[in-house]
């Protein structure tokens, strides 16, 4: 087979209709390119930072093996360049010919419109939960729906209405989105663009969306101005913010493998393009505790589009996922033209924004290995809000028991220093030491002790310092609940 051209546009489809995007449009923000180049005023902007909700639009990329669902995303910090070969449905195209679809009809019958800015974003939210619950055959229920519902603000607070429009869908009139957009004859047609690399040139900005690593890792090797972009859900904020800027971006969206969660006896491979959803829908089973965690991470619109590698590669002292990985002794895999290796998560991050990796290498994917034996764990995550917020002080704590001794212990806390870090010193003295209330009030007084953390916006340095006790105390509570024979006994 001859090598296959490379195109110098993308490919997508909205609401129906499939166009070609060039030059500087492919680089824009998302929302914009809806808004004022396709002219459908209906995505909303008003934060520009993923935040409030009202530009989210509903959209599926396809991939080697088919459509993945359809999923509700920010579209004001993602650029166009993220959607090739993808169906995108925007407020405008929920109505079917002339009919308002059933999710607007409930908005309608119930007031769920106040002012009627956010409620574009509403109801594509509302679309993806109608999606599912009626590919699930699931109930939708009021949690259920607070859940799809986390990422979009009402600033009239009409939230009552807005519930009640959601519990009252009519699954049997929903009309599934799929069914009407992700036709065979878009399937064939972007499926034959599957193998075609880009590359689109604006005036001072270049794309890559090379189809396999090889071709990525020359092109990360030819230029040091070259920038890897996932999901853009804190690019996409910073450039909105003219906080940076990026001249060359590389893509890997298109190469088979790197969207996969694979597991085994040994652990689970999360590749680089795996968005936190998809994760987080894997380990739902496997590691209940993770799966929690990633519940709260952020809203379903940044999980949706953001990856799980993206937030570890970010190195932010207070990144959610970090400290549970770092305790779970997860090995992040970097490749180049030069060869390839592991890194240990607790080993990569040298100091604020420092990292153990070279310019041209790039990071295909995260292991997580398999904890085998009688461990107990728990991931915290400290913030004003338990929906939609920033963290405070993240930390992680997993034990291994011998009867009614801890046996190993691993810590890991965020928010509380430069960079997440492991504490050899609490570790040290949890081990040999009964599981008792004594034994966490006293580790926790330990970790207290060993930090350094700064007063800002989020937090004092002395709530850090008394959130990082409570924390212990916290754990020994949860852990000693979980166990199938508490230990009242072992309570001083």
């Amino acid at each position: 087979m001859g090598q296959i051209a490379k195109r110098n546009h993308l490919l997508i489809n909205v609401n129906g209709e499939t166009i070609k995007v060039s030059g500087e449009e492919a680089f824009l923000p998302l929302a914009q390119f809806l808004r004022n180049t396709l002219h459908k005023p209906g995505t909303k902007v008003v934060c520009a930072e993923g935040d409030c909700g009202a530009c989210t639009v509903v959209t599926a990329t396809l991939r080697q093996d088919g459509w993945p669902p359809l999923r509700a995303i920010n579209s004001c910090i993602a650029p166009v360049y993220l959607f090739d070969l993808s169906c995108i449905v925007t407020v405008e195209g929920m109505k079917h010919a002339e009919s308002l679809s059933e999710v607007q009809n409930k908005m309608r019958e119930f007031h769920g419109g106040q002012c009627g800015f956010c409620t574009p974003g509403m109801v594509c939210s509302m679309a993806q939960l109608a999606e599912d619950c009626k590919e699930s055959k699931q109930e939708v229920t009021e949690k259920k729906a607070r859940n799809y519902l986390t990422g979009n603000l009402c600033r009239c607070t009409g939230y009552e209405p807005i519930l009640k429009a959601a519990t009252n869908l009519d699954l049997n009139k929903w009309e599934s989105l799929a069914a009407r957009y992700l036709t065979s004859a878009l399937t064939a047609h972007f499926q034959s663009e599957l193998h075609a690399g880009i590359e689109i040139t604006s005036e001072n900005k270049k794309l890559y969306m090379p189809t396999t690593l090889p071709e990525a890792f020359q092109i990360k090797a030819a230029s040091k101005q070259v920038r890897l972009v996932a999901g853009a859900t804190d690019l996409g904020v910073l450039i909105n913010k003219a906080k940076t800027s990026l001249q060359e971006i590389l893509v890997l969206n298109k190469i088979s493998g790197v969207h996969a969660v694979n597991g085994s006896a040994h652990g689970i491979l999360i590749g680089a393009m795996a968005s936190l959803t998809d994760v987080e829908n894997f380990v739902k089973s496997a590691h209940p505790e993770l799966k929690r965690l990633l519940h709260i991470f952020a809203s379903p619109q940044i999980k949706n589009q953001g990856t799980l590698l993206g937030n570890i590669l970010n190195g932010s002292p207070i990144g959610d996922s970090i400290p549970a990985l770092m305790v779970l002794d997860a090995e992040i895999q970097l490749q180049s033209v030069r060869g390839a290796r592991t890194v240990k998560l607790n080993d990569y991050y040298k100091g604020y924004k420092v990292f153990d990796k070279a310019e041209d290498e790039i990071a295909t994917g995260i292991f997580v290995p398999a904890l085998k034996g009688n461990y107990l764990h728990r991931y915290f995550k400290v913030s004003l809000r338990k929906d939609l917020d920033i963290s405070a002080v993240t930390c992680a704590i997993v034990l291994k028991l011998e009867g009614t001794n801890i046996s190993e212990a691993r810590v890991a806390m965020g928010g509380v220093g430069p960079t997440v870090t492991r504490m050899p010193s609490v570790e040290a003295h949890l081990v040999g030491k009964t599981f008792n209330e004594m034994t966490f009030t006293t580790a926790g007084s330990l970790a207290s002790g060993s930090i350094k953390p700064i007063s800002d916006l989020r937090a004092s340095a002395e709530y850090r310092h008394l959130v990082t006790e409570n924390l212990f105390k916290k754990c020994f509570h949860e852990m000693q609940a979980e166990l199938s024979s508490p230990m009242e006994v072992l309570c001083p």
